[in-house]
């Protein structure tokens, strides 16, 4: 008797010490979750009127952003646990710096440092010869991936607008654009705006209200799905609703996803149909899961095998995450 009073009494008081250190765990998280800190800034090169991404701990209770030259956001978006988004002000600092966040008499400063991006079309290409609609009009020069917008001259002295998602973005300093229809053949001069509104105005070129290659994607694609689908957590679509009639996909062909303008940065994931990891992008959260630059409005990968097989299936589908609409699937023809 003496020996099960003595048991329950020490099963009893493990039952309680298992209690009080759990307890005292979760208090832990709660106080590590509610501590100040900022562990990322997306992108770490900005310009006016851009939006940028900045994640940590502690950030509800942010009330301003101080860019670096003391030039302080108040206007603060929470996208998330642990995400806010701010529009870089006017004024920054062209030196760089940290970016630091308040909050009722805290602060937090951020490891990485801000530089500050400076647009310059420099070249375009090519002078030697007319640009037809679907060809490109090549842009070289620095910082470019912040030109969202170029503008064309229409016929009856209209303006065609060109959003970023009929650009290809090969590097910084390189940027095509798709001539579009409606265009005004002869002599013209393509005026580039960037995100915080200032525009450029391009050296002449020769366009020609010719049409190129036949598909309304750009020369040498082939459009394989279209309409405007937003992803939500997940989406599976299937292989019978690929529209393979002009080409079979096959592994290291270039696919090309479109998406909808966005001013701030969006996920976007991508598995076959059996939940492989097809490599996207170089820097990317893993394998086959980034996040897209406000303003990247489209994105050009390598078909995998899985992915080749899945789109050849009958009862397969990609599946595709994020948070992203979009408007049309690609795959390079030449």
């Amino acid at each position: 008797m003496k020996k099960h009073i003595i048991y329950l009494l020490v099963s009893g008081f493990a039952l309680l010490s298992n209690m009080a250190l759990t307890s005292c765990s979760d208090d832990d998280v709660a106080d590590a979750n509610d501590v100040l800190e900022v562990k990322s800034v997306l992108p770490t090169k900005v310009m006016e009127g851009q939006v940028i991404t900045i994640t940590g701990t502690g950030l509800e209770k942010a009330t301003s952003v101080v860019f670096p030259g003391n030039v302080s956001v108040n206007n603060i978006t929470k996208i998330g646990n642990g995400y806010i988004s701010v529009i870089t002000p006017a004024g920054v600092s062209a030196e760089g710096g940290t970016v630091t966040i308040e909050a009722d008499g805290e602060s937090a400063e951020s490891v990485m440092t801000l530089t500050v991006g400076k647009p310059e079309p420099l070249r375009v290409a090519p002078l030697d010869k007319e640009i037809k609609i679907n060809e490109c009009v090549e842009v070289y020069g620095n910082d470019l991936e912040f030109i969202t917008k170029a503008y064309f001259p229409g016929e009856d002295d209209k303006v065609i607008v060109v959003d970023a998602s009929n650009f290809k973005r090969k590097a910084t300093g390189s940027l095509y654009i798709y001539s579009p229809m409606g265009i005004k053949a002869g002599p013209a001069q393509v005026v580039l705006e960037d995100c915080s509104g200032k525009k450029y105005t391009l050296p002449e070129v020769t366009l020609s209200d010719e049409v190129a290659g036949g598909s309304e994607g750009g020369e040498g694609y082939a459009s394989i799905w279209e309409g405007e689908y937003t992803t939500g957590w997940w989406w599976y679509l299937p292989a019978s609703d690929l529209d393979l009639s002009a080409i079979t996909p096959e592994a290291g062909q270039t696919i090309k996803f479109t998406f909808t303008h966005h001013d701030a940065p969006q996920t976007f994931c991508l598995c076959d149909g059996w939940w492989g990891d097809p490599f996207i992008r170089e820097g990317g959260e893993s394998r086959n899961n980034i996040v897209l630059a406000a303003g990247e409005d489209f994105l050009e990968f390598k078909i995998s095998e899985g992915m080749a097989t899945t789109m050849n299936g009958t009862e397969t589908a990609l599946i595709i995450g994020g948070d992203i609409t979009i408007t049309k699937i690609q795959i390079k023809t030449d």
